[in-house]
């Protein structure tokens, strides 16, 4: 019993993290996009795509790239 409880637990809390940081990899991949493309690209305002959906998963992708990963890249190059 105690078994099922904590699994149902992780379940819960992992789909709470894959909520909050697509939305949050959403919203700033949305906002870079708008700032290099000045203002062309995504051409829906922000709360109207889907953050899970195709054209949703690039700009989510684009937002990691920015806020995860250069910063890594960067941090391994400079002191690596």
């Amino acid at each position: 019993m105690p078994e099922l409880f904590l699994r149902g637990l992780l379940f819960i809390g992992e789909a709470i993290l894959e909520l909050i940081f697509s939305y949050l990899f959403y919203t700033v991949g949305w906002l870079l996009l708008r700032l290099l493309t000045l203002g062309r690209y995504p051409r829906l305002p922000l709360r109207q795509i889907d953050p899970e959906s195709p054209r949703g998963s690039w700009i989510a992708g684009f937002g990691f790239l920015c806020l995860i990963a250069l910063p890594l890249v960067a941090l391994v190059f400079l002191y690596g």
